[in-house]
């Protein structure tokens, strides 16, 4: 367990560490859209869910718990936009989702029975992968669309004293989003994620976060419910 005065430390230091996981863990992904008072996502003219399906997998492995293909072994020759996307993914069909794989140590079987799930005829999959510190977990608050943009919207927390973590560590979180409409995803050209410091998201919070993963996998309690 982290000493209690490590922990206040590290809630004094809450804001200013979001600010940076903004930057860091969720990479050039950062949204310049407009954001409700507590935290929700606005996109004009776009759809929003802040209850939508989710699977979690939260593991401290090598390389992604879930992932695109081989996209952790992307090279520059691929293209500036793949690379500036690379911390989401939107999965449009069975045929781009046959290409989900995950890390060594992570068990598959839920991923594939959530993505067996989904009616891709009326549903879109969204794959986000971030990496906060290890004693910080981040909830899903909202996600929203339009035809050439996706959006999501997250508040990171302190993890409870009991559970055991170092300060100085990261994690990969990998979620699965499964938002309810058809979108393509040759024709989104913006992706934005916005993280908030603390807090709850309201009373709008999102939808239960299954969990997955076994061997490094950190198991997750379900997001459900108000905080």
């Amino acid at each position: 367990m982290v000493p209690h005065t490590r922990r206040r430390l590290l809630q004094a230091a809450a804001a200013t560490t979001a600010a940076l996981a903004g930057c860091n863990a969720l990479s050039d992904e950062e949204s310049s859209s407009g954001r409700g008072s507590e935290g929700g996502t606005t996109l004009p003219g776009g759809s929003s869910t802040d209850s939508p399906e989710t699977l979690l997998v939260r593991a401290d492995t090598a390389t992604r718990p879930i992932r695109l293909g081989d996209s952790d072994e992307e090279t520059p020759d691929r293209g500036e936009r793949r690379r500036r996307r690379r911390e989401i993914e939107i999965v449009d069909s069975e045929a781009t989702a046959a290409e989900l794989t995950t890390a060594d140590g992570i068990d598959g079987a839920d991923v594939e029975a959530f993505v067996a799930a989904t009616d891709f005829d009326a549903e879109t999959l969204l794959l986000q992968t971030s990496r906060p510190e290890a004693c910080y977990r981040l909830r899903l608050c909202g996600v929203s669309w339009t035809d050439s943009e996706v959006q999501t919207d997250y508040v990171q927390r302190l993890r409870p004293y009991d559970e055991r973590c170092a300060a100085d560590e990261t994690v990969f979180e990998s979620r699965l989003v499964r938002i309810p409409a058809a979108i393509d995803a040759d024709s989104v050209s913006s992706y934005g994620s916005g993280v908030s410091a603390g807090g709850s998201c309201d009373e709008r919070v999102a939808g239960a976060e299954g969990s997955a993963g076994s061997g490094p996998a950190t198991p997750t309690p379900t997001d459900g419910g108000k905080e």
